[in-house]
């Protein structure tokens, strides 16, 4: 949208990865002093990409997830060492493994860790 003398634009992004999050955070500090970024951003980018003056030109841009595969794993493993950790900790003072997940669940729970490896 434009007036004779000014520009308004609405935008807005999910936080679904570090870049986004960062943008946003610098942008929201920023107040109402934005717009300075954003007008230098996008000249310095057209200057890169002048190509993306063209009508035809589509945007592309590589976001990397806020989380990594390899973190989510070391997450999952944490959680099972965890679990397994305090089941052994009720065999070894009730002698009684039905007091946590039963023989039938530790079985399970162990046949499908490989699924983790």
């Amino acid at each position: 949208m434009g007036t004779p003398d000014k520009y308004r634009f609405t935008i807005q992004w999910g936080a679904d990865s570090a870049d986004k999050i960062q943008a946003g955070e610098t942008l929201k500090n920023l107040g109402n002093r934005k717009s300075r970024l954003i007008v230098e951003a996008v000249t310095a980018y057209i200057k890169i990409n002048p190509e993306s003056l063209s009508s035809r030109y589509k945007f592309h841009s590589a976001v990397e997830p806020a989380v990594t595969q390899s973190q989510v794993e070391t997450i999952v493993r944490n959680m099972i060492n965890a679990r397994l950790t305090n089941i052994m900790h009720v065999v070894n003072t009730t002698g009684n493994l039905d007091d946590t997940v039963g023989n039938d669940g530790l079985d399970m729970m162990i046949q499908n860790l490989d699924m983790f490896a």
